[in-house]
C-alpha cells in the first residue's frame, strides 16, 4: 500500500512539474537575404533570447550542436550555430533547453550557405524577462525615440529592481542622456546666435550618442545650409570691402571664412595673405616716390617698393626739356634732348635689422636726340634759312637723329620716417663707337621724395 502511494505521488509531481513550466514562443525572423559565411556545404542558425536566459542545444541528426560563437547585444543573447547540410540531414530538429521553460523544438531544413534566424520570447508574462530587463527595455525604446526624460525615468527604475545585475551600465546610459540634454540646450543657443558651425558640432555630438535622433539630424542639416550661406555672405562682403579699399574690414570677414573652415577657405586664405602683405607694406612705408635730378636730364621721376625682408622693384624715367622741342621739330631750340629710362630695377635691404638703407641696381636705356646737317655735324641754331619762293634753300634742312646707349646703374636709397633720398651712378655703353662723343659716358643723379 505504501509503495503504491509513493509511486502515485511521484507521478503526480512529474505531471505538475511538467505543466508548471512556462512555454517560450519561437519567431522565425529570417529575411532570406543573409548568407552563411562558412563552407559551401554548411549552413547557419542564429538564435536570440533575453539575456537572463541561458540556452543549451541538441539535434536529432547531430551528435553535438556546433555553437561556434555567442554574443550579448543590448538585452539579448545571440547564439550562432553551424550545421552540415545534405540528404542525410532531412527532417532534422533542433531542441532548445533552458531552466524554467518547456523544451523548444524547431524543425530546421537547411540548404548549403543558408542562414536562418529565430527569436525566443515568453508571451504570457507581464515582465517577460524580469523587472530589470523590462524597465531597461522600455528605457531603450524611449531613448531611441528621443524621449529622453522618459528614458531616464525608466533607467532609474531599472536600477532599483531586485534582479538588476551588478555590472549593469545604467549610470552610463543616464549620463549619456544628461549629456544629450546639455548639448541640445547649447546647440539651440548657438543656433539662435547664428553660430551655425558650433551648433552643427553640438548636434553631431548628440548623434554620436544617439544616431536615431531625428531632430538633431534635421537641425544639423539646417546648420550646414545656413553655415554655407553665411560663408558665401562673408566672402562676398569681404570682396566688396577689398574693392573699396577698406582692407581692415575685408580682412576681418575673410578671417571669419577661415575660422569657419568654409569651402572657399582656400581663396580666403590667399586674400588674407595678400591684404596682410599690403598692410605690412603700408606700415613699412615701402613705396617710395622720388623726383630725380641730373645735369644732363634735370627732370625725372622714380617709383619703387623698398621692402624690409624681400627684394623690391623700381622704375625711373628722366629727360631734358629740349626733348619736347625735338618732338615738335623745333630744331633751332633743340640742343641736347637726352632721356633715360630704367624699366627694370631692384631694391635690396642688406641688413634687415635696420630698415633705413637700400642698395638699388638696374638696367636701362639712354637716348640722345639732336639735329645734324648733311655732313653729320651738329646743327647750329639759325643756320637754316628758307629761300624765297622758287629759289633754292641756302642750307639743307637738318635731320633728326637718335643716339642710343645701354645704361646699367647702381645706387643707394635712404629712408627716414616719411622721406627718402637716393643717389645713383649710371654708366653708358654706346651702341656704336661713333655715338661715344655724343653721349656722356657717366651720369650722376640725386633724388628726393616721400614714402607711403
Amino acid at each position: 500500500m505504501e509503495k503504491r502511494t509513493f509511486l502515485l505521488s511521484t507521478l503526480l509531481f512529474i505531471v505538475v512539474a511538467a505543466f508548471g513550466q512556462r512555454n517560450l514562443e519561437v519567431k522565425d525572423i529570417s529575411t532570406g537575404l543573409n548568407v552563411f559565411s562558412g563552407k559551401d556545404t554548411e549552413a547557419g542558425v542564429v538564435v536570440s533570447c533575453p539575456s537572463n536566459l541561458e540556452l543549451t542545444f541538441e539535434s536529432s541528426h547531430d551528435k553535438k550542436v556546433d555553437v561556434f560563437n555567442k554574443e550579448v547585444k543590448g538585452e539579448q543573447n545571440y547564439y550562432y550555430l553551424r550545421f552540415n547540410t545534405g540528404r542525410k540531414y532531412v527532417g532534422r530538429k533542433l531542441f532548445i533547453r533552458t531552466q524554467g521553460y518547456s523544451l523548444v523544438v524547431i524543425p530546421i531544413e537547411l540548404n548549403p550557405k543558408e542562414l536562418k534566424e529565430y527569436q525566443l520570447i515568453d508571451p504570457d508574462v507581464e515582465f517577460v524577462y524580469g523587472c530589470y530587463y523590462e524597465y531597461r527595455k522600455r528605457g531603450t525604446e524611449f531613448f531611441q525615440n528621443s524621449m529622453y526624460s522618459e528614458a531616464k525615468e525608466q533607467y532609474s527604475i531599472a536600477k532599483e529592481c531586485s534582479d538588476c545585475p551588478p555590472d549593469a551600465n545604467l549610470d552610463e546610459l543616464i549620463a549619456n542622456i544628461d549629456s544629450i540634454v546639455c548639448f541640445q540646450e547649447q546647440a539651440e543657443e548657438a543656433f539662435a546666435l547664428l553660430k551655425y558651425d558650433l551648433a552643427e558640432e553640438l548636434y553631431s555630438k548628440i548623434l554620436q550618442l544617439n544616431p536615431l535622433d531625428e531632430n538633431a539630424s534635421t537641425r544639423r542639416n539646417e546648420c550646414k545650409q545656413m553655415y554655407n550661406t553665411d560663408c558665401k555672405k562673408y566672402f562676398d562682403m569681404a570682396e566688396i570691402y577689398k574693392e573699396d579699399g577698406e582692407y581692415e574690414k575685408a580682412l576681418e570677414l575673410y578671417q571669419k571664412v577661415l575660422d569657419a573652415n568654409c569651402t572657399n577657405a582656400l581663396l580666403a586664405s590667399e586674400e588674407v595673405k595678400n591684404i596682410r602683405l599690403l598692410l605690412q607694406s603700408r606700415r613699412q612705408r615701402s613705396h617710395v616716390l622720388l623726383y630725380e635730378y641730373s645735369k644732363t636730364a634735370p627732370v625725372g621721376i622714380s617709383y619703387g617698393s623698398y621692402k624690409n625682408k624681400k627684394t623690391g622693384r623700381y622704375f625711373n624715367f628722366t629727360l631734358h626739356p629740349d626733348l619736347f622741342f625735338a618732338i615738335r621739330n623745333d630744331f633751332d631750340k633743340c640742343r641736347k634732348a637726352e632721356f633715360s629710362i630704367t624699366p627694370l630695377g631692384w631694391t635690396v635691404n642688406p641688413v634687415h635689422k635696420y630698415p633705413y638703407c637700400w642698395i638699388v641696381f638696374g638696367l636701362g636705356y639712354t637716348g640722345v636726340c639732336r639735329y645734324e646737317t648733311e655732313d653729320g655735324e651738329i646743327y647750329q641754331p639759325g643756320s637754316f634759312v628758307e629761300g624765297a619762293e622758287g629759289e633754292d634753300e641756302t642750307v639743307d634742312e637738318p635731320k633728326f637723329k637718335v643716339y642710343s646707349a645701354i645704361s646699367p646703374e647702381l645706387g643707394i636709397t635712404l629712408k627716414v620716417w616719411h622721406f627718402a633720398i637716393r643717389y645713383t651712378f649710371q654708366y653708358r655703353f654706346a651702341v656704336s663707337k661713333k655715338y661715344a662723343d655724343v653721349i656722356d659716358e657717366q651720369r650722376h643723379a640725386i633724388g628726393v621724395g616721400f614714402c607711403f
